[in-house]
């Protein structure tokens, strides 16, 4: 399953807090962390400084608290933690494979699962909200009680597929154009 994760982790820019106007650069690939540091200043002495960059080894990030401390100051807590969970080899498989079996995946989920996995996080949101993934999504026998119930139905169970596969559930028509 690691065969699907890309080179590179995690990325992420920041400024450092205020006083300091200092940028830095975190790239967590599979093998090591980078952190690439520019110093900003008015002042003349600081202009020739260049940039700095420091390459560890996921082992040597974890064991060096020196190097974690300043991180945690410039990116937040929670970026820390995940940084360090990348690190010990805590990755967040489901996220990182290609929509494609994203789709397969979840074309065995009826709807209601399919929206409370789309309440996980960001990128299933995106997911589930695509024109793509409703029109790959295979046409659900999803009728409800009342029209499998009533046997002077007219509505055939077809049409409810097709209406379905072309509008999406009911609780995805309204947040179609709504992005979060």
């Amino acid at each position: 399953m690691t065969s699907l994760l890309r080179d590179t982790l995690f990325e992420i820019q920041r400024q450092a807090p205020s006083p300091s106007k200092d940028y830095h650069h975190l790239v967590i690939t599979k093998n090591e962390v980078t952190l690439r540091s520019w110093k900003i200043s008015a002042r003349a002495e600081h202009r020739k400084i260049l940039p700095r960059e420091v390459k560890k080894t996921h082992n040597e990030f974890l064991q060096e608290t020196m190097m974690q401390r300043p991180l945690e100051k410039i990116f937040g807590k929670d970026t820390m933690e995940y940084v360090v969970n990348l690190c010990r080899g805590q990755f967040d498989l489901i996220v990182r494979i290609p929509d494609s079996l994203k789709i397969r995946i979840l074309s065995f989920l009826d709807t209601q699962d399919i929206k409370q996995m789309s309440e996980t996080c960001r990128a299933f949101q995106k997911l589930c909200s695509t024109e793509e993934f409703w029109e790959k999504m295979k046409p659900r026998k999803e009728i409800s009680v009342s029209a499998a119930n009533s046997k002077s139905s007219c509505i055939s169970v077809k049409t409810m597929q097709r209406s379905q596969k072309v509008q999406g559930p009911v609780w995805m028509r309204g947040r179609r154009n709504i992005l979060f």
